[in-house]
């Protein structure tokens, strides 16, 4: 990501008219042709040529030969259109460290016009992992070239749509602040994940915490489906905030009750492995449903 803070800080106007020109062009190419891109960049043949070289020379295109010349957007190249937007939306000011790197997403902090500390989470499917190929095909089905872009794009959205559903619902999630692309912005949230902490003063009540918000995501429509351990936040308070949202499920999904028990049930597990607290799994359903 360094490397595409760099190229992003060297590029100009008419050097995102032509990533965006790619970019559209990706659902109807596999490689986008050059005559293509000249054609809607409405500039010299000369002109379109000197900003591909430089796109490519900053990783940000692949130039592919065959029967004939096109292109590619590379991941970074994704990212700074994202950024772009995300910066002219003023939505985000200052761009910072990492956080995590995950196989799913990248997550980095950031800063906004006003200087309140926020993340930008990046969604990554099917960069390092094909865990997810079947969710992948059900989003994008046979629809597009581009279908890793597009799964990414599908995945923030869903993400970004449960965040704002949850948190006027007053279920504890991140504040979503905005989203482009692939990525969702929304409130940093300082603590420790659930399964990196060994010892809690009263861990029966932070189990309690965590149902009563599975419950409200619940009566919010809301089925997290791939809650653990690992996207449970502990805040310095004690109080808990629960993340990572994008394959969630409607409570009237066909599969909803079946993913909610799972939910409970890593949650359960987890407690009682950790912490030596048994609490048994149809009683929280029944509760919950």
């Amino acid at each position: 990501m360094e490397k595409t803070i760099e190229a992003f800080k060297q590029l100009e106007s008419e050097d995102f008219r032509v990533l965006q020109i790619i970019e559209r062009g990706m659902s109807k190419y596999k490689q986008v042709p050059i005559d293509y891109i000249v054609k809607l960049y409405k500039q010299s043949l000369s002109e379109a040529v000197y900003r591909l070289d430089r796109l490519h020379n900053l990783n940000l295109i692949i130039r592919w030969t065959g029967p004939y010349v096109g292109y590619v957007l590379t991941f970074p190249g994704f990212d700074s259109l994202a950024l772009g937007s995300l910066v002219s939306s003023d939505i985000i000011d200052a761009f910072g460290h990492t956080i995590g790197l995950g196989k799913e997403s990248d997550v980095y902090d950031a800063l906004t016009s006003s200087k309140e500390r926020v993340i930008i989470k990046f969604h990554r499917l099917g960069r390092t992992s094909f865990r997810q190929v079947r969710r992948l095909r059900n989003y994008v089905g046979n629809k597009r070239h581009s279908s890793w872009f597009y799964a990414n794009i599908v995945s923030a959205e869903k993400e970004f749509e449960a965040l704002k559903i949850l948190f006027e619902a007053g279920v504890s999630v991140p504040r979503p602040r905005g989203h482009n692309r692939h990525t969702v912005v929304m409130d940093f949230v300082e603590g420790d994940e659930l399964y990196l902490i060994r010892e809690l003063p009263n861990p029966l009540k932070i189990l309690n915490e965590i149902l009563d918000n599975v419950k409200l995501s619940y009566e919010a429509g809301v089925v997290h489906s791939d809650l653990s351990e690992h996207n449970v936040i502990v805040k310095p308070d004690l109080h808990v905030v629960l993340i990572d949202w994008p394959q969630w499920l409607t409570t009237a999904h066909i599969a909803a009750l079946q993913y909610l028990r799972r939910d409970v049930y890593n949650i359960l597990r987890f407690f009682e492995r950790q912490f030596g607290i048994k609490v048994d799994l149809e009683e929280v359903l029944k509760k919950i449903g």
